[in-house]
């Protein structure tokens, strides 16, 4: 028969609540006959069809009936109630929310007079659990309709979304932290504090106020009485000038610095009222607890710094309130020691310019005062060879010794001298009309001698086009010639030498090739360098003091052109000098005669070659269970590195997995993906940075974690590292302990990030579930009413027994007597 109010038995409290949990065995107890709603008896079907939906529930939901809205919920709804439990059974629910009913209360008024209404991540400011709780809710308020029509009552489906909220906004603040880039400025630790808490400016939430303090030896390392130095600070007021920490700030950054985890301060809004900007508050609670961090990273002997948070007063600092502060911190941290190593390769650059700047300014000085003693030098001596006619054998060959003497240590002062303009002026040379190829020639003509003495073919090879008047320097010119033959007959024990001088296009080509001994390949690539000499390949004489060769490639530069050399050890060498060839067909007599001191300077050290002996000889590489644990995926093709890597990250406890190259990465991370990818940066074909691109774009593996190894050490390669899109960048020669905690900072920021990413996920199919499951239901129970001409709680009860019997779900129940139904409607339609 149909149940009413008079059939008091059959609806009694016992039965209606029924069933095992918390809140029915609460309700079962309840004296409702005290309530507004009266004895569970005389409770009209409408309401117990809604309790009855209501209860079974895993969704937490709320059931607000009659005009006080007296409260009955499921046993969902409970965890977040938190010591409004168990006061809010059959509580009216303005009683029971009564902080937030300023927000709700129109929404509710509005599901009273039959509107539904939907709210998403809704802040509301709750008292749950001894304080004032930032929250945040999606919930919906839906009106339930009596036997007459009007609303009778409102149905709750909430979710308490704070969690999510709360980690998707730390994420975003972690990210942006992520994004700040380390300036190369002479100041990049102080704009790194000050960039870093930029970034945590719009997190006023999580961390309403932070300020970052240093050792003032991170700044500069040759400060004599370290100190603590405030860099930048976020949340306080404008004017605020006061110490944050109080008259014992040092003593308290000190111990923080010394502890082994973060330090709390408490009392703060006692001691500074006015400390915290009001537009960076939620509410009008001020700061009264501030975490002290300390901000490590290895290779240093003490903290680089503390890293002070205000902890929001409208959150409790749980366990991932406290991971969110820690992984900042180490963020801070690693861009710290980012900074602070480029600020020491600044440092170190700035200490080779002055030391170079020094050394330029001592040979400048020491050059100019050679040259006095030596004019004195050689004027009496030539003086003395000229005139002199009484002078033995001996005496002539001594004078003689000591002229040569002198005009080798001139040539040694001239290039000093040259060296030191070519640094401190390198700008180009004045240039005039010139014969080339007679200033050439004549080049050749006064290495003649030198090179018969030597035993060596010296020809020349000069084109008629190079005769033409061309705009050089002629002085530079002959400087340039007269080295690179001196040079080639001093490497050239036997053989020739050539001498060419051509024009190519709009260039002046010039190339002197030998058969001397040649250049390791190796030496190719330094040969130009300033003081640079090539070792053990002997020659007519081992003096010099490597500058030749580097004031040919400084004089050409000048003349806006550029040399080069080809060579083959044992088989010669060929340098190749190109030079603008600008004409200049003026009635100017061009010049093309080689200054005198230029000629005794170069030919004077030639001439002693043939006294020295030289030789001609020449001379000439298990029982766990691997899928639980973190997979980690090593790039690595030196073959010893990728084993060493392997074997350091498997005593963590992880699955590691290890290939030579970027191709057989990728086939890797598509057949098994991995948890992280630590990928060295120089690989044979794709390098790492191209691998990690190819990870970005692909949205399967978009986030996984790359961090990138690579021998190139120093500030500059790390940023450029970070810059690629890198999780983290590590420098060879590593600490294993630091390579192992930074793969694991990464591991566990992945794994976090994945986490919030799934909740998310399963809370939306959740809700989704839980109202299609009730439509479901809404519509087998029609089926059953119309079936058995039966009203709504006997078609239920149907269900019920049907569920019982066949011992299979209620919704599985309904699933089928709705599927049958519809395929039925298309037979016969068919």
């Amino acid at each position: 028969m149909r149940a009413t109010a008079e059939s008091g038995e059959a609806w009694s409290a016992e039965r209606l609540f029924a069933g095992p949990g918390e809140s029915q065995e609460r309700f079962r107890k309840t004296d409702w006959s005290a309530t507004p709603l009266g004895p569970v008896e005389s409770w009209p079907a409408e309401l117990r069809m809604a309790v009855r939906t209501v209860l079974p529930s895993e969704v937490p939901m709320l059931l607000w009936w009659g005009p006080q809205l007296v409260q009955l919920f499921n046993d969902a709804i409970i965890p977040v109630l938190g010591d409004k439990y168990p006061a809010a059974v059959a509580q009216p629910a303005p009683e029971c929310w009564h902080e937030v009913w300023d927000e709700v209360g129109a929404r509710v008024e509005r599901a009273m007079a039959g509107t539904a209404t939907f709210a998403e991540e809704e802040l509301l400011f709750m008292q749950r659990h001894g304080y004032e709780e930032e929250t945040y809710w999606t919930f919906s308020y839906s009106p339930i309709r009596d036997e007459s029509g009007e609303v009778a009552g409102v149905f709750v489906a909430t979710t308490d979304v704070t969690s999510r909220v709360l980690g998707e906004r730390r994420l975003e603040a972690l990210s942006r932290l992520g994004t700040v880039a380390i300036t190369d400025s002479g100041m990049s630790v102080i704009e790194t504090c000050r960039n870093a808490l930029d970034a945590l400016e719009p997190s006023h939430q999580d961390i309403p106020l932070a300020a970052l303090f240093l050792d003032s030896r991170v700044v500069d390392p040759d400060d004599p009485q370290p100190n603590w130095k405030q860099l930048a600070a976020i949340g306080t007021k404008p004017d605020f000038s006061g110490s944050l920490l109080g008259p014992d700030e040092d003593q308290l950054l000190s111990k923080a610095a010394r502890a082994s985890e973060p330090f709390v301060v408490s009392g703060v809004a006692e001691r500074s009222p006015d400390l915290l900007d009001p537009q960076r508050t939620l509410g009008d609670h001020p700061i009264g607890t501030i975490l002290l961090v300390p901000l490590t990273a290895s290779g240093h002997d003490f903290p680089l710094g503390v890293l002070a948070v205000g902890l929001s007063p409208y959150r409790v600092f749980d366990a991932a309130y406290s991971t969110f502060v820690e992984l900042v911190a180490t963020k801070i941290s690693g861009l710290l020691r980012d900074a602070s190593a480029m600020d020491a390769e600044r440092r170190r650059a700035d200490a080779f310019a002055a030391l170079d700047a020094a050394k330029t300014r001592f040979l400048e000085s020491i050059s100019h005062e050679f040259r006095t003693p030596l004019t004195l030098l050689l004027g009496p001596l030539q003086s003395m060879l000229d005139e002199a006619t009484t002078l033995t054998d001996a005496q002539r060959q001594s004078l003689e010794a000591s002229q040569r003497a002198a005009i080798r240590l001139r040539r040694l002062v001239d290039a000093l001298l040259e060296a030191t303009r070519a640094e401190t002026d390198p700008s180009r040379k004045p240039l005039r009309p010139t014969d080339p190829a007679a200033l050439t020639a004549e080049c050749v003509d006064l290495f003649t001698d030198a090179a018969q003495r030597a035993g060596l073919d010296l020809r020349s090879r000069i084109a008629d086009a190079a005769a033409e008047q061309t705009r050089l320097d002629p002085q530079t010119w002959a400087h340039i010639v007269l080295n690179l033959l001196s040079n080639a007959i001093k490497y050239t024990p036997s053989g020739s030498i050539d001498v060419d001088l051509d024009v190519e296009d709009d260039l002046l080509v010039l190339k002197v090739a030998d058969t001397g001994l040649g250049i390791p390949e190796s030496e190719l690539g330094r040969i130009f360098e300033r003081f640079h000499r090539v070792e053990s390949v002997g020659g007519r004489s081992q003096e010099g003091i490597g500058l030749g060769l580097s004031l040919v490639s400084d004089w050409v530069h000048t003349l806006g052109g550029s040399v080069t050399v080809s060579s083959e050890l044992g088989h010669g060498s060929t340098f190749t000098v190109s030079v603008p060839r600008v004409l200049d067909p003026t009635s100017e007599s061009p010049a093309g005669t080689v200054p005198g001191n230029l000629s005794a300077m170069y030919i004077g050290e030639a001439q002693q070659w043939d006294r020295v002996t030289f030789d001609e000889d020449e001379s000439s590489t298990q029982g766990e269970d691997v899928e639980s644990l973190p997979r980690i995926l090593v790039i690595e093709d030196n073959a010893d590195m990728r084993d060493y890597l392997t074997q350091l990250l498997r005593r963590q406890s992880w699955h590691v997995d290890a290939v030579g190259d970027s191709d057989a990465a990728l086939e890797r991370i598509r057949s098994r993906p991995p948890h992280l990818v630590l990928s060295d940066i120089m690989l044979p074909g794709r390098d790492g940075v191209e691998l990690l691109g190819k990870i970005r774009r692909d949205p399967a593996t978009s986030r996984l974690p790359v961090i990138l190894l690579t021998a190139r050490a120093g500030a500059e390669a790390t940023i450029g590292g970070l810059r690629t899109g890198a999780d983290d960048y590590i420098t060879k020669p590593f600490h294993p302990d630091e390579l192992s905690a930074r793969v694991r900072v990464n591991l566990e920021l992945s794994w976090l990030r994945e986490q919030m990413l799934a909740a998310r996920e399963r809370e939306s199919d959740q809700l989704k579930t839980a109202l299609e499951t009730r439509s479901t239901l809404s519509k087998a129970v029609g089926l059953m009413m119309a079936t058995f001409k039966c009203d709504a709680d006997a078609a239920f009860d149907k269900l019920v027994a049907f569920s019982q019997h066949r011992n299979v779900k209620v919704r599985e129940i309904a699933e089928q007597i709705v599927g049958d139904y519809t395929a039925s409607l298309s037979n016969s339609s068919g």
